[in-house]
């Protein structure tokens, strides 16, 4: 028999388990929620979704009542809309909400209005104004207010934590949050507190969010339907009509979670950021404390805003000609003397890859020095599915602190975990994912009998000897990058420099602050944001523009070339990477004609290499597009480091250059 339900006189299709809402959603048809979340337990908590059905008493909640082929339903009768009214109407007089349509006189408006100013701490009106979903249901069904009299707020605005605040008196107690927080990002950090009157969201036992397990990924204010959770750093700064939004993706990890920027239309700064829901790989719009908080490391005052050289002994600011032609006659003396093995460079694998082909190009086209421009970052295995988790028979967690490192897909695991997938971890450390873990134990004794089935994925940390899981049957292992486009560089022919003699070179263009050590070198140059212990002893110190400062391209750990999109201008002279290396590579006598980005992308990159052949800009402008497997791919990392290299956590140095983020880095490391 087909499954076939009747909504508004129609009938339709549905899959077994698929609620009448998701029914209703799939074929465009409107009904209201708040509570509703997808991907986690339907409650039905709120009630605005309700629907009339033919033989059935009373209402039935649409998001939480499973489609059936005898149901007849109806979405927008008279009855469900005076329903739906009176529902948004008690939740309106439980709390300040001063956005509403109120029929009152202005004397009991300007004293309810100074009474939530009193409470905000604050003169402007609800954070949530402009896009809040139960303002705009409010709208929708025009309600007033006044038909019940206003409920007291019963707990105090929680504005202690220097991310995130918690406005009781806004809270609807749809419980949203809570889910996000335990069925979508696992954190298990949020809960109901106490009943009735009393009812509110609590974290560990009513504490507060800094003493609580909270990770600071921000979920639960990405799901708050209302004013009630809100990021602090941001708050009144980034209304609706102030604001553009820009695309792109995260510049921290490997695993590529898309962004979406707010861009103050005056200031033209980013005052906010917000994982999209709908795209991959962080369904949900989920992300981690670093893709939701850590963006403001951008306009700190420490930035580099014009070129350096040194001069009787110090570094001097100078224009970008006398720094640029320095360099380059540093570069021909230094080739004619000693030869082009004795030019090199190291590179940090946050570029974008336009960046990295580019710095590959110029020594490979320019100095006859292809296999001397390296990095120190890790991916033995990549191509990880996050679809697949849920699919397999046993996840193995092999040296890998997946939730610190890679919390987005540290999430996934959690969720597979959650729907009854088992987890070994193998670990010497306590980490938190050996909390979710059926074994944890410190080495591979016994592997055989720990994992079950014929479906076993691995994620490994590259640096973790896994030689005895690589004798398993049905075992596909797979590698998380720590920074974002280690793959990147990888396919852009920058190979891992373990056995490379850095320090031994006469010249060294250092790109994301490794070098450290210069022995032989006769001349460093340094490209950076900040100034660091690696630029304090440079000869050359040039500002660089990064991330929502420049146009490209990043390649995810699960192979997914995405792009990044240009969102605001780099601070004072600062230039992009691309731009740098054609400057130079026009003062070594080579005119190179690509002008941005995109030029090298389509015209050059994807023209030497067979996996990324056909991949155009305009085939990214959504979730990317994944590498073509048909292709062999072969990597290996650096397992140590040759003297006079840091590998250095980048992710803790650009977080030190954020606002409020000292004490959250801390508290998570």
């Amino acid at each position: 028999m087909d499954n076939i339900i009747t909504i508004n006189g129609h009938k339709y299709s549905f899959e077994q388990g698929e609620t009448i809402l998701e029914v209703a959603k799939r074929n465009g048809i409107f009904i209201p929620t708040l509570c509703y979340l997808k991907g986690a337990t339907p409650t039905g908590a709120c009630r605005i979704c309700i629907v009339e059905a033919k033989k059935v008493p009373g209402f039935i909640s649409s998001c939480s009542t499973p489609a059936a082929s005898n149901l007849e339903v109806f979405t927008d009768t008279k009855r469900i809309h005076d329903a739906r009214r009176t529902i948004l109407e008690l939740m309106l007089i439980s709390g300040n909400h001063n956005c509403s349509v109120r029929d009152v006189l202005p004397q009991e408006w300007t004293d309810f209005q100074a009474m939530v100013e009193e409470y905000d701490r604050a003169g402007d009106i609800c954070t949530a104004y402009g896009r809040c979903q139960l303002q705009d249901l409010a709208y929708k069904y025009m309600v007033t207010e006044r038909t019940f009299d206003s409920l007291p707020v019963e707990y105090p605005l929680d504005f202690e934590d220097p991310l995130i605040a918690r406005d009781f008196s806004r809270c609807i107690l749809c419980g949203k949050c809570v889910y996000a927080c335990n069925e979508i990002q696992v954190n298990r950090a949020i809960s109901h507190g106490y009943r009735g009157m009393q009812s509110k969201i609590v974290v560990r036992g009513d504490t507060t969010i800094p003493e609580s397990d909270c990770v600071y990924c921000g979920e639960c204010i990405q799901v708050c339907p209302v004013g009630s959770l809100f990021e602090k750093k941001g708050r009144f700064n980034s209304r609706i009509w102030e604001v553009d939004t820009v695309r792109t993706t995260c510049h921290y990890c490997g695993v590529g979670c898309q962004l979406e920027l707010y861009v103050h239309k005056e200031e033209g700064k980013i005052v906010k950021v917000r994982g999209i829901e709908e795209a991959e790989p962080n369904h949900d719009g989920r992300l981690c404390f670093r893709g939701r908080f850590a963006f403001d490391f951008l306009y700190s005052e420490k930035r580099l805003t014009k070129p350096q050289i040194r001069k009787n002994g110090a570094l001097q600011e100078v224009e970008w000609d006398e720094a640029l032609d320095l360099i380059a006659a540093k570069l021909k003396e230094i080739k004619e003397k000693y030869g082009p093995d004795q030019v090199a460079s190291t590179v940090s694998t946050k570029y974008t890859t336009e960046d990295l082909f580019s710095v590959k190009k110029f020594f490979q086209a320019v100095l006859g020095a292809a296999d001397n421009v390296v990095h120190f970052e890790n991916s033995t295995f990549p191509g990880i599915v996050y679809e697949d988790l849920d699919k397999a028979s046993t996840i193995v967690i092999a040296g890998a602190d997946i939730t610190r490192e890679t919390p987005v897909a540290g999430s996934y695991v959690k969720q597979a975990v959650l729907h009854g997938v088992k987890l070994v971890v193998i670990d010497p450390r306590d980490t938190d994912i050996s909390k979710f873990a059926k074994i944890h134990q410190k080495d591979f004794t016994g592997i055989d009998r720990l994992v079950d089935g014929d479906n076993i994925i691995v994620f490994h940390h590259p640096e973790f000897d896994i030689t005895p899981l690589k004798k398993m049957r049905n075992t596909r292992i797979f590698s998380l990058t720590r920074e974002n486009n280690a793959i990147g560089a990888y396919l852009m022919g920058i190979k891992s420099g373990e056995d490379f003699d850095l320090a031994g070179k006469k010249f060294v263009y250092s790109l994301g602050r490794h070098f450290k050590k210069r022995d032989k070198v006769e001349f460093l140059v340094v490209q950076d944001l900040f100034d660091t212990e690696y630029s304090a002893d440079a000869d050359v110190v040039l500002p660089s523009a990064v991330w929502a400062e420049c146009e490209g391209t990043y390649i995810s750990s699960d192979l997914r070339v995405n792009r990044v999109r240009k969102a605001v201008d780099p601070p004072g002279e600062a230039k992009p990477t691309t731009w740098i290396f054609k400057e130079l590579a026009k003062r070594m006598g080579q005119n190179w004609e690509s002008t941005g980005s995109r030029e090298i992308w389509e015209k050059e990159i994807t023209l030497v290499d067979p996996h990324l052949k056909e991949i155009d800009y305009s085939k990214l402008e959504g979730d990317g597009i994944k590498i073509d497997k048909g292709h062999p791919l072969s990597f290996s990392g650096a397992d140590k480091l040759p003297p006079g290299i840091d590998r250095i956590d980048s992710h803790k140095v650009l977080c030190a250059h954020c606002k409020d983020m000292e004490n959250v880095f801390k508290k998570l490391f």
